[in-house]
């Protein structure tokens, strides 16, 4: 699955300050210099069902972010400095076995995992808050087990009137130190390097709408497989092996638009992703920002998500015929997913308090094509959050 970089996200994202003020971009409008938000949000994942060896109970996350963004120089820069921290617990699958029928039967780690995630990332902005503007990134994040760290520029500047051009490139490094590896017989060490480039246009449809559009291209490099992840083959149970290369490649497009008579704006989304592995995923995604007056804001949102699966996967090999590449991790299976969420907000002069909720479902008869080989580890799960927004003069 190939998600948008941040850079693409923001530079598609700030047309629409173009727009007149609404529900949907009032945090563009705002006068204030200083900006501070705080989220924090619970994250868990509903235990396994059906044939399952080992602890069913799997993922829970805690997570805590802190974002200040503030104007330098009289408003000639803008920094961003975003903070994030995730204390996870529980268990994950492991590896696929067969029974005597020739089924599935998932086996899990056991809820052993407990880690910690911290990142940071920092953006400075030359002439933020207008349409022709150059970022500049960095951003570091530490697990117990894993390292990564990235640079990027990007540029935003007008064409004409009613067009924005947006493009830009970022640098990965990744450093994968897995735990217990002497135990398990893992890699102690290995790196991967990702690049991306991108580009984007924007446009201004009338007074009321814009049209946004972007390309996404990733290359990546070094040690791409999960250090974590068994695989049977035929009667050993050896580690999953995928290619030491991917290149991705997405297209996305994106439409706003205001109805200020009713105080209210349309977010429509769509995204085609590719990879040479061979997965391929389409994305649907549609909110709506209502005003309710006196400072309520009510957001709901639908989520639809398909892909195909990697030319590698499956569950298990039960009679292997030299395959060079083998995974049974259900990222890279066939499946469907569909989400709903709802976000409700509250405006209090310069506070903005905010509640939300997500369900998430997944399953092989979601997506476009569910057939081909099992996925029995798919997720299902739900997320909450509460925010609270501050700006300052």
């Amino acid at each position: 699955m190939l998600r948008p970089s941040a850079s693409l996200a923001a530079l598609l994202s700030a047309a629409a300050a173009l727009l007149p003020a609404t529900p949907a971009n009032a945090a563009d409008s705002d006068e204030a210099n200083t900006h501070a938000s705080y989220r924090f949000s619970e994250y868990d994942e509903d235990a396994l069902h059906g044939s399952v060896v080992g602890d069913p109970r799997r993922y829970r996350v805690l997570s805590q972010q802190l974002d200040v963004d503030t104007k330098l120089d009289g408003g000639a820069w803008g920094l961003k400095l975003d903070a994030t921290h995730e204390v996870m617990s529980g268990s994950s699958p492991w590896f696929v076995a067969p029974d005597a029928q020739l089924r599935p039967v998932q086996v899990l780690s056991g809820a052993t995992i407990r880690d910690h995630r911290s990142a940071l990332s920092v953006a400075l902005t030359q002439n933020p808050g207008t349409s022709a503007n150059t970022t500049y990134t960095a951003s570091y994040s530490s697990e117990r087990d894993y390292r990564a760290a990235a640079i990027g520029v990007e540029r935003s500047q007008p064409l004409d009137a009613a067009t924005t051009l947006g493009y830009g490139g970022s640098f990965s490094h990744d450093v994968i130190e897995p735990t217990d590896a002497a135990l398990y017989n893992r890699i102690t060490h290995a790196t991967k390097n990702t690049a991306s480039t991108f580009a984007s246009l924007a446009w201004v449809l009338d007074r009321d709408s814009v049209l946004q559009a972007g390309v996404q291209v990733n290359l990546g490099h070094g040690y791409l497989t999960d250090p974590y992840k068994l695989f049977t083959y035929g009667a050993d149970i050896l580690a999953e092996r995928r290619p030491d290369r991917r290149v991705e490649a997405a297209g996305l497009v994106r439409y706003r638009r205001s109805y200020a008579q009713i105080d209210a704006a349309l977010h429509l989304d769509y995204r085609y992703a590719q990879d040479s592995w061979g997965l391929t995923s389409h994305t649907i995604e549609a909110s709506w920002y209502q005003g309710l007056g006196h400072g309520w804001r009510l957001v709901p949102t639908l989520r639809w998500y398909s892909q195909s699966a990697a030319r590698f996967y499956a569950p298990f090999l039960a009679a292997p015929a030299g395959q060079r590449y083998y995974s049974s991790d259900y990222r890279l299976g066939t499946y469907g997913a569909f989400s709903t969420s709802i976000n409700i907000r509250k405006a209090i002069g310069r506070w903005e308090f905010s509640l939300g909720a997500e369900r998430y479902h997944s399953a092989k008869g979601l997506a476009l094509d569910g057939g081909g080989a099992a996925v029995p580890a798919l997720v299902d799960s739900t997320r909450v959050w509460a925010g609270l927004d501050f700006g300052i003069d």
